[in-house]
């Protein structure tokens, strides 16, 4: 005796397209998130001020970081100070509406600083930010 198999009902809506697609949401995802990680993997031990306010709008920055030894980095790529103009303004044409925000290690003495920050705005940077830790 022989038995029939019921026949099963075809499908209206393919699953196997939508399941390929989440998941490349979710690799295209931890891919964003681990990029923009990329531009503060420098660690520095910032200066503190008691006028220091944390920006509301955080999306569309460059960040240039001064270490304690004087190189200058944009993002977490090593740049020298003297390329820093031109690394900026490429920057700023890959992404028009940029802001910089420029990091320096407490032990910099600010004529450095104040290169760094002159060389941002020599490459056309519209709004340059120098970020401090907030004091108590």
């Amino acid at each position: 005796m022989r038995l029939k198999r019921k026949e099963q009902p075809t499908e209206d809506f393919a699953m196997t397209p939508m399941i390929d697609m989440v998941f490349l949401l979710l690799v295209f995802f931890m891919c964003v998130s681990s990029l923009a990680q990329a531009d503060k993997k420098l660690k520095l031990d910032l200066a503190q001020s008691s006028e220091a306010k944390v920006p509301e709008d955080m999306k569309d920055r460059g960040v240039v970081s001064i270490d304690a030894n004087g190189h200058v980095y944009l993002g977490a790529a090593p740049v020298g100070s003297d390329r820093l103009t031109e690394a900026v303004r490429a920057e700023l044409a890959r992404r028009p509406g940029l802001r910089v925000l420029v990091r320096a290690e407490r032990t910099v003495a600010f004529h450095e600083v104040k290169k760094v920050l002159k060389a941002c705005a020599e490459a056309g940077a519209g709004e340059v930010i120098y970020a401090t830790f907030q004091a108590d």
